[in-house]
């Protein structure tokens, strides 16, 4: 999740820290080698059929199995490559909890198990819990109980209506007191009239938090649940600060379609080419299906193009998709096929 104007570290990009070890088999029975010869200088241990080497390379294999048990269990302590139980270890000690997406059911025969949800976005959440303890509406903040406020949601993107102050003529600041100063809305920040009905003031005023959800459902638009869920848990009072309006609104979505023809060198295998790239694009489709992220004709061209290929074709789109941070792009149907050989 891009989380469009929060910086948090992306941790899948961390380097692997030093106390994980790059393990080698052949290292470690030589190791073990050269400790026994320095024990016993007259040993000769020429051949691979020796019992002790033999033995040698045994205890190299556990320690081996031993240093990889090492491994996985600091591994299992680490934000960044934590899964499972331990990643579920990780969350209890911020107070964040796996959200359950589907509820198990003991009814159904056989039994059906509970759904929850992702490692990644588990992930993500508890990278964002120390923002959460926050009560003075950090974007940080507002982003971490958006997510907690619904499983479905994938993408948020906090902001707030600019405005500023304007000189008035001197004959009409004369009317009025002579602290007063006059406001003037510079820049909305999406709050149109449907997203403020039914609030009072009905204009953008100082203290108005807007909070854009991208979801996992569909084309990623927000639906009215959804919307309804979130707001319930940012206006907790636990949450929201006294002097902020929250509202909540789903991500303008830009759909688009893609056609691809695959010009392939001869000899070839076509189809498995084509198959090859649908699921490179669609790994690239979903990896950009975020607010604030552009779809530019040279990263299809990039995730189309691969050995076998010798040119592609993309007929739509025919250019970049610029997407602002409240909106994202969702490809609606894509279309790949093979063309002429050698061409």
């Amino acid at each position: 999740m891009s989380l469009t104007n929060f910086s948090a570290i992306d941790l899948s990009r961390l380097p692997a820290p030093n106390l994980i070890e790059s393990l080698s088999f052949e290292k470690i029975r030589a190791e073990i080698l050269d400790d026994f010869k320095t024990r016993f200088p007259d040993a000769e241990l020429n051949l691979i059929s020796d019992p002790v080497v033999k033995l040698v390379e045994s205890f190299a294999y556990r320690e081996l199995l031993l240093r990889q048990r090492i491994n996985d269990s600091a591994h299992g302590v680490l934000l960044a490559h934590a899964t499972s139980s331990e990643l579920d270890y990780l969350g209890n000690r911020f107070e964040v909890e796996r959200a359950v997406l589907e509820p198990a059911d003991s009814a159904q025969i056989p039994p059906k198990p509970a759904i929850y949800e992702s490692d990644e976005r588990y992930r993500e959440r508890i990278a964002l819990a120390l923002e959460g303890f926050s009560t003075a509406g950090p974007a940080g903040a507002y982003a971490f109980h958006a997510l907690k406020g619904s499983q479905y949601v994938k993408d948020v993107f906090v902001d707030a209506p600019e405005f500023a102050y304007i000189d008035l003529p001197e004959q009409v600041a004369n009317l009025l007191p002579p602290s007063a100063r006059i406001l003037v809305c510079t820049d909305d920040a999406g709050l149109t009239p449907e997203v403020l009905s039914g609030a009072e003031p009905s204009e953008p005023a100082p203290g108005d938090v807007v909070v854009t959800l991208l979801t996992s459902q569909g084309n990623g638009q927000a639906t009215p649940e959804v919307i309804e869920h979130v707001r319930t848990q940012l206006n907790k009072e636990s949450v929201r600060p006294m002097t902020d309006r929250v509202h909540i609104k789903s991500a303008d979505i830009i759909e688009f379609e893609l056609d691809a023809v695959l010009h392939i060198y001869p000899g070839m295998d076509g189809p498995a080419l084509v198959e090859e790239a649908k699921v490179s694009l669609a790994a690239w489709l979903a990896e950009h299906h975020k607010l604030g992220h552009d779809i530019s004709l040279s990263g299809l061209y990039a995730v189309l193009h691969r050995e076998g290929v010798q040119r592609v074709e993309l007929s739509a789109p025919q250019w970049d998709i610029a997407v602002q941070a409240h909106q994202a792009a969702f490809c609606s149907r894509a279309t790949i096929s093979v063309g002429d050989e050698h061409v």
